[in-house]
């Protein structure tokens, strides 16, 4: 990766969020540890932490936009870490004191949750004021999506080895000391400003400002089309995400160690898709990688959905990789031209809408799977899943981002500008 000057805060930054995405992937391997072997929790209990985890966006996403504005970006993700940091090092501490509750467990994740609405919310809106020269955004993006992929890759044998190494309580405690980590990198970073990162702006009614928010991106035809790729996207990969354990095991008879090697290695298609991001903006162009990262997003869903036979374990792999390849592409080019195409006072709430409505077609694809499944089949749930994702070329297709030519599309010139 060329060595490119984006700054010490950026830095900062970098390297705070590194440590802490590692120590996500711990804690999501060690809640439900300690739920299903410490509260012998059954499977609907160990299902509500992932929503207590999730729910948040759908309930204050678009609040939290809003508020992250007010509060500003870097103080909103510093209280959120130690937030979530709080929550995550109260866990273990229960348990040394005798306090064996699901309730408790539920209460820790809930805030974790909250946390992250608000720090996603800021995270993904924070480049542009650590890094001056808008021609270095995709960059410092494509280093943040690095960490974030190779933790996904990476963070799931890590949790399972320092779970079996320090137990799991032990793996939250460390899990804290990273969000301590990244809460002294926000503080340097906040300590270190040369510029303010609030600009006077006349606030109105916190429902106001939300409708507001959501009139901005529909209006904004680059934003409005990033969210609804987002939306049909997700709602199909949510579909093929939910079944796709239980399509291994049911339908194609694998193994669970042969389904983790073929999953894990697929995985790698991620940070290699997120390497390649800026070399296939450069090829063409910022609106159009978008559409060439969609090929192989939608086309790895439905290598994966008609996975059978001998090769079923090595398609399902394939699939996978294929993904990832796509989805690293398609991200980094995603949060820059979201960025480039925001003005700094909404870029926050601009980030809160496509987020609230990207969970929420997540929370709707699994349930619509699950339906599907049962009534038409698995198969038949994994295919459709491909064919929905698939709706999202739509949206790019009838787009000025495809119709443009060019290296990159501007940033918020007047054919882009919100309308109205």
């Amino acid at each position: 990766m060329p060595r490119i000057p984006l700054g010490r805060r950026f830095h900062l930054l970098w390297a705070g969020q590194t440590a802490s995405l590692l120590g996500d992937q711990v804690t999501l391997i060690a809640l439900p540890f300690v739920a299903v072997t410490v509260l012998h929790a059954g499977t609907v209990e160990v299902g509500l932490i992932g929503a207590c985890l999730r729910v948040p966006f759908l309930v204050i996403g678009l609040a939290a936009g809003v508020w992250v504005t007010r509060a500003g970006l870097l103080a909103s993700m510093t209280v959120a870490d130690i937030a979530r940091g709080a929550a995550v090092l109260l866990v273990p501490i229960l348990l040394a004191a005798g306090v064996h509750s699901l309730a408790a467990l539920y209460a820790c994740a809930l805030v974790i949750g909250l946390g992250t609405v608000f720090f996603q919310i800021a995270y993904q809106s924070a480049v542009p004021d650590l890094v001056d020269d808008e021609g270095h955004w995709h960059a410092a993006n494509t280093r943040l999506s690095l960490s974030e992929s190779s933790s996904l890759v990476a963070g799931p044998a890590l949790g399972g080895g320092v779970i079996a190494w320090a137990g799991a309580s032990g793996a939250l405690s460390i899990d804290a000391a990273t969000y301590a980590v990244s809460v002294l990198t926000l503080v340097a970073i906040l300590l270190h400003r040369r510029r303010p990162h609030a600009e006077p702006v006349v606030r109105g009614s916190l429902g106001g400002e939300i409708r507001a928010g959501i009139a901005y991106v529909r209006g904004n035809r680059v934003l409005n089309t990033i969210m609804w790729v987002g939306c049909w996207y997700n709602l199909g990969a949510s579909m093929y995400d939910a079944l796709l354990v239980l399509f291994a095991v049911r339908e194609l008879h694998l193994s669970p160690a042969t389904l983790g090697l073929s999953l894990g290695i697929g995985a790698i298609g991620f940070p290699i898709g997120s390497a390649l991001s800026g070399w296939v903006k450069r090829r063409s162009g910022g609106g159009r990688a978008l559409l060439w990262a969609a090929v192989p997003s939608v086309l790895g869903i439905v290598i994966g959905s008609v996975a059978g036979g001998a090769a079923a374990a090595l398609m399902l792999g394939a699939g996978t990789f294929v993904i990832g390849l796509g989805q690293g592409v398609f991200t980094v080019n995603a949060i820059t031209l979201r960025q480039a195409n925001s003005e700094r006072s909404m870029r926050a709430q601009a980030t809160a809408v496509h987020r609230f409505l990207s969970w929420g077609a997540l929370s709707v694809g699994a349930v619509l799977a699950g339906v599907i499944g049962q009534v038409a089949g698995i198969r038949v749930a994994m295919v459709l899943s491909g064919l929905v994702a698939a709706a999202s070329f739509w949206p790019l297709l009838t787009s000025p981002l495809v119709a443009r030519t060019g290296p990159a599309v501007p940033t918020i010139d007047p054919g882009l500008a919100p309308q109205g």
